[in-house]
């Protein structure tokens, strides 16, 4: 399935869509606690929030979870087996555990050791949700562009049900993965970030650059589009006849943070490999996010023997950007001055 075709396709890209990644039985399994979530929380959605929903996979559930690197921490559940088994599903895992652990994709970090580089970790999750529409019913801005080339995260987008053609959903601009294609979009004039599609309800800015062309990505239900978030992409208004029910599971290569979702590594009906997917890492190459008190949990703060400031970039494929990585100013001047991690 990963061949040299697809990695070429997602090295120029930034994109692939693997196809039939779920047979009809996990399209059921997931489809039918999908109904079962959505019925439970509408019960308590007002008409309108029930137009548009984003959410996450995990339970509503708390609990209180220490790892084995001793990380402690509440943590939640996901849905069920079949939401569990999207975890370390057998046709993603061995392009994750690529495209996370060689440095030249631009993810790890060049200086990750390469007995880790295999490791990386499930970061959070949600669910795009959006009902039939039509054009009466009203406006719809869609989502503005995002993501770019020193991100170091990567995206499988499960389809639970088939996007077609002008449906709308998840939508790209290929190739700014890469910063020369990305300054494409900056030096234009306008709000390209808002302005970047033409829909019933948007319009594309008029000297949009046919350089870096919009892509409105299809997709059959079971497929994957498998997208680094280094790639400007964002969500196309909705217009298909029937509902969205799109899954977003998101990675990060070993030791680095994004969104710090806190998983529940006890969980009893995690395989022992999902578990070490979950479970935070003993040690980082970037710190957690500055707005959150890990005063209580230092080991969720403890930097790698290997960690650096910037990350090289001689290792990198033609055209591909260095991860950024996240540092304080006094982590920063430690590393800088020789004081080690």
């Amino acid at each position: 399935m990963w061949d040299d075709t697809m990695r070429d396709t997602f090295a120029r890209q930034g994109y692939v869509v693997v196809p039939d990644v779920l047979d009809q039985q996990q399209l059921d399994e997931l489809n039918d606690v999908y109904d079962r979530e959505i019925l439970k929380g509408n019960e308590t959605l007002s008409a309108s929030s029930r137009n548009e929903r984003r959410f996450n996979v995990r339970g509503r559930g708390r609990h209180e979870t220490t790892d084995r690197h001793g990380n402690t921490y509440v943590g939640r559940r996901l849905w069920s087996k079949a939401y569990r088994d999207l975890i370390d599903n057998e046709t993603t895992l061995p392009i994750l555990e690529e495209v996370l652990g060689d440095p030249a994709w631009g993810h790890a970090p060049a200086h990750t050791p390469e007995k880790v580089r295999p490791l990386f970790r499930l970061d959070h999750d949600n669910v795009h949700y959006k009902p039939p529409r039509k054009p009466a019913d009203g406006d719809d801005r869609g989502g503005t562009l995002h993501g770019g080339p020193p991100h170091f995260h990567v995206t499988c987008v499960y389809e639970l049900k088939s996007v077609g053609p002008g449906d709308g959903g998840f939508g790209c601009v290929p190739g700014t993965h890469k910063p020369a294609n990305e300054q494409k979009l900056l030096d234009m004039d306008g709000d390209w970030r808002s302005n970047w599609c033409d829909t019933e309800w948007t319009t594309q800015l008029p000297n949009w650059d046919e350089e870096v062309p919009v892509h409105r990505v299809e997709a059959k239900a079971g497929d994957c589009i498998l997208f680094t978030e280094k790639l400007k992409h964002g969500t196309i208004p909705w217009a298909g006849n029937d509902e969205r029910r799109t899954l977003f599971y998101k990675y990060v290569p070993f030791g680095m943070h994004h969104r710090d979702a806190a998983y529940d590594t006890n969980d009893p009906e995690l395989t022992e490999r999902q578990k070490q997917i979950v479970e935070y890492s003993p040690c980082w190459f970037n710190e957690p996010r500055e707005d959150r008190d890990y005063s209580a949990n230092p080991a969720l703060t403890r930097l790698h023997p290997d960690a650096r400031v910037e990350s090289d970039p001689s290792v990198l494929m033609p055209g591909m950007c260095p991860p950024h990585i996240k540092l304080t100013d006094e982590t920063r001047v430690k590393l800088l001055n020789g004081g080690g991690a």
